[in-house]
């Protein structure tokens, strides 16, 4: 990093001291393009191989060779904060960039979601990452790939609120499905199914790799790829859940930072002005709202009402003291849902819509609702759930494993995805598995899997 990067970090730093900000200490790298696409891509420096991080490797390098997208920085929520910028930004890009993450790794230290994650996950990661190569050396590429696209496939099937360290139920304990070693192992030795009387699980069960893992008649190595894809689960569902607030909150830090740096020179000045209206802007789709300009709207008009509020003696905290307690307490669905003001709504022409089929089967959007209260839903319905739909275990024996969708807020389930999600389920317990949810009318549907293969009926 140049002297004037390392000088500036130095006064940035004051500043936000000044605003009254706290932050994880950052550990700054300057790097190549092809290192951030790497790291983009795999959501840490290591992590154990797969094929589909590849798969998202080729598509960052390619729409940034194509001019779609480019990736100005990149932060990690760990201790302390890894933050990698770009060798081929401008100062001054790089300048915006050091404001903006120190935003980020304030929200990491103060945000209650982040407050639960693993800091040390970019040391765990990369150990987890030799234990899968040992797998992979030990059992075969194919065997351990296997395994971890099951473990990707339910790799948002947690249940965050109950977190990431959970004991067994308190009941008998119960080995769904049994390793069948042999012809007839399964007649000779048949598993001992629970009592009758029993429930299990005792409760709709919402974490799927948990349970699987635990009950699951898998080998300790199967759990352990389990084990592995959940931990790194818990650690990025926060990153999914305050996509809007961490964006805006770092926006809304690199605005009031670099306007107090009186160090930045009239072209840079102007520089830094192109690339903050591009971060900011609403967006080109007037189907898709930008997550960083939604996020910096909302926090700039808090700052502004808690500003007028102090000046008028009605509060004993300031604009920033309240946007800052407002990030450390909001996730994205309260922040929409509590901060969002049909003055915003009207200004900005947001909408909440609907895509509907005319009779030949051609789509067209229908706007439903312009009051803030049906647009703050429209633009959260997507973030609910870790974006998965949210299916939970009913019951489990070894007669079979039955699913329930116990939501269609996100829409319905597809059902390709369904069949191979529900053979590899099979797969691991080696019993049908049947599902129950809904089709797009509200009608009841059953899906089943079992050594016959996928069916369904209504």
């Amino acid at each position: 990093m140049n002297d004037v990067l390392s000088g500036r970090i130095v006064k940035m730093e004051e500043i936000a001291k000044e605003m009254g900000l706290s932050w994880i200490p950052i550990f700054w790298e300057v790097v190549p393009q092809g290192v951030m696409t790497e790291i983009a891509s795999y959501g840490l420096p290591h992590r154990a191989r797969h094929w589909h991080y590849g798969q998202s490797y080729e598509y960052q390098k390619l729409t940034g060779e194509l001019g779609h997208s480019k990736i100005y920085e990149l932060v990690l929520n760990s201790e302390p904060s890894y933050a990698f910028l770009l060798d081929t930004n401008s100062d001054i890009a790089n300048s915006l960039v050091i404001a903006h993450v120190i935003g980020h790794s304030t929200y990491f230290l103060n945000n209650y979601l982040f407050k639960l994650t693993d800091r040390k996950m970019v040391y765990h990661a990369a150990e987890r990452a030799t234990r899968v190569d040992e797998y992979i050396e030990k059992h075969g590429i194919e065997a351990v790939e296997h395994m971890m696209n099951i473990a990707f496939a339910l790799d948002k099937c947690i249940d965050w609120h109950k977190g990431r360290h959970r004991e067994k139920y308190s009941s008998k304990p119960v080995k769904i499905g049994k390793r069948r070693v042999g012809e007839f192992d399964d007649i000779l030795k048949p598993p001992a199914p629970p009592k009758a009387e029993e429930k299990f699980p005792p409760h709709p069960e919402y974490d799927l790799l948990w349970f699987f893992m635990t009950y699951a008649n898998l080998e300790d190595w199967q759990k352990d790829i389990l084990y592995i894809v959940r931990e790194e689960s818990f650690y990025f569902y926060p990153q999914y859940s305050t996509k809007i607030s961490n964006e805006g909150f770092a926006v809304f830090c690199h605005s009031e930072i670099m306007a107090r740096m009186d160090e930045i020179d009239h072209p840079e000045h102007m520089e830094f002005c192109r690339i903050h209206e591009r971060v900011v802007q609403p967006g080109g789709n007037p189907m898709e709202m930008n997550p960083y300009f939604l996020g910096f709207l909302i926090l700039d008009d808090i700052r502004k009402k808690w500003d007028k509020k102090f000046a008028e003696g009605e509060s004993e905290i300031n604009g920033i003291q309240k946007v800052v307690e407002v990030i450390s307490e909001e996730d994205d669905v309260s922040l929409v849902k509590n901060y969002l003001t049909q003055e915003m709504v009207d200004e900005h022409k947001m909408f909440a819509y609907e895509y509907e089929a005319d009779p030949g089967g051609a789509e067209y959007v229908t706007i439903k609702s312009t009051s803030v209260d049906a647009v703050a839903e429209h633009l959260v319905k997507k973030i609910y759930n870790y974006t998965a739909p949210l299916i939970c275990v009913t019951k489990a024996t070894n007669d079979g494993i039955e699913l329930e969708h116990h939501s269609v807020q996100e829409g319905t389930l597809d059902e390709k995805h369904i069949a191979k999600v529900m053979e590899y389920i099979f797969w691991m317990c080696k019993v049908p598995v049947n599902l129950q949810t809904v089709d797009e009318d509200g009608n009841e549907m059953h899906f089943t899997f079992d050594e016959c293969g996928f069916s369904g009926q209504e």
